[in-house]
């Protein structure tokens, strides 16, 4: 009778075999002893492994391996039917999971592009080489020219500019001009003491400005009409901010603010909201304008207020413009 030791997860156990043990006996021990099935055991002794088969020649397992009875390590590996349970557990609820993920999200098709958005849209871009970081200004005039809202304009109303160029930041009295009704757009970039750019929406707000005198050279009511409208339209045909992403109150031109944005002051009080002419009104003063608003609505002037201010925006817009 002899004793022998192994480790098994950690845990030592103790097995006697005796002379007439067999090879198969002795796993069928070691597989009771740790719940691994015989199928699935792997026991080694000196770098061999033991194997069921190895009875076919009537040896004991002391015959066949001497080195037990001198309690020669042995090495056990194995799963159990408790772990071999528990992983299909897993894959179970993995796989239930998986069945109430929701399908992945439907990509939105952009735009088919056409024909018309390489015939309508920008000829050569050009920026003024005498200054530093020209691809920076490069880059703003690209971006315009593959601005959504810009394309679906150009397309939408068939125009064609033929060149869009950087106008030197010396012209500090204009921001941009439109020669020959787009033969030419000059935007100005560079901020004044030339040490940055110009913000994008500014930018874009004035070549919108140039665009409308691809129809009306005069800055008359056709032309703010048609400038008023480009505002809009440049915000509708952006189908990058459509789609499930809120526009906030500056998404169009406030004229109160600037060239900051868009948006027509006028829309929140209807279309039959009286309007009234530009003019000079001094406060507290006896005029009819003033006689006749003490009979207005809060509505009535508020409309009255926007048109003022639409109407001063516009004139500093009017005078920043070089249009040829």
């Amino acid at each position: 009778m002899a004793s022998v030791q192994y480790a098994f997860k950690g845990n030592k156990h103790d097995l006697n075999i005796s002379a007439t043990t067999t090879v198969a006996e002795f796993l069928e021990s070691i597989s009771e002893q740790t719940q691994v099935p015989i199928t699935g055991l792997k026991v080694t002794l000196k770098g061999k492994v033991l194997r069921v088969n190895e009875d076919s020649d009537k040896e004991t397992l002391l015959e066949k391996h001497p080195s037990l009875a001198t309690r020669a390590k042995i090495f056990v590996l194995g799963t159990t039917e408790q772990d071999i349970a528990k992983v299909h557990s897993i894959d179970k609820h993995v796989n239930t999971r998986k069945s109430y993920r929701p399908p992945p999200a439907v990509k939105r098709s952009q735009p088919v592009r056409t024909l018309d958005d390489d015939k309508y849209t920008f000829g050569d871009i050009q920026v003024l080489p005498q200054f530093t970081e020209q691809d920076k200004a490069r880059a703003v005039l690209e971006r315009l020219k593959h601005d959504k809202g810009i394309l679906g304009i150009m397309n939408l109303h068939k125009w064609q500019v033929g060149s869009l160029i950087e106008l030197s930041p010396a012209e500090k009295t204009i921001l941009g001009y439109n020669r020959n009704k787009g033969e030419l757009i000059a935007l100005r970039l560079r901020t004044d003491d030339l040490e940055g750019f110009r913000h994008y929406d500014a930018v874009r707000k004035v070549l919108l400005h140039e665009l409308a005198h691809n129809v009306w050279s005069e800055h008359d009511e056709n032309f703010h009409a048609l400038n008023r409208q480009l505002n809009k339209e440049v915000q509708q045909l952006d189908w990058t901010a459509q789609g499930g992403n809120s526009v906030s109150r500056d998404a169009f031109f406030d004229p109160s603010n600037g060239l900051k944005g868009y948006h027509d002051d006028l829309e929140d009080y209807g279309e039959d909201v009286q309007t009234w002419q530009g003019g000079s009104f001094v406060l507290g003063g006896s005029s009819s304008r003033n006689r006749e608003s003490s009979t207005m609505t809060p509505r009535e002037l508020a409309a009255r207020a926007a048109q003022l201010r639409q109407i001063s925006s516009e004139k500093d817009e009017d005078g920043m413009c070089g249009a040829k």
